[in-house]
């Protein structure tokens, strides 16, 4: 989930909490409480549980630092902040210890002491 202090409870807690909730409200018709509580439980946890999924899935993505790339683009489109498109870069790369210019493949790697990659 999201960086917050809400815990999302796990789907077998959820039914142990609504079956608790369901058992003590039908306490005056034992048998209804054993035919149905079991049932009602398990639907209303799974909704829930699905529910709070949703919400988890909210969180991530309300900001732009975490979001997926389809709300990253939309989150740019609502501050008029389009994606640009990729363009080339040239440069130079040294080597110690190696004389004249090496040949050098295209889709080679190369990567700088602070740990930038570049690919050829």
């Amino acid at each position: 989930m999201a960086d917050s202090q809400f815990a999302r409870p796990e789907l077998p807690q959820l039914i142990a909490t609504i079956r608790s909730d369901l058992l003590t409200r039908f306490q005056q018709d034992v048998v209804l409480r054993r035919m149905d509580a079991e049932v009602y439980s398990r639907v209303q946890a799974a909704a829930v549980h699905t529910l709070y999924g949703y919400i988890d899935y909210l969180a991530r993505n309300m900001l732009p630092d975490m979001c997926d790339e389809d709300w990253l683009y939309r989150h740019a489109r609502i501050k008029r902040c389009p994606r640009k498109n990729a363009v080339s870069a040239k440069g130079f790369a040294r080597w110690d210890g190696i004389a004249g210019t090496p040949e050098i493949p295209a889709g080679t790697q190369i990567q700088r002491d602070d740990q930038v990659t570049f690919t050829t």
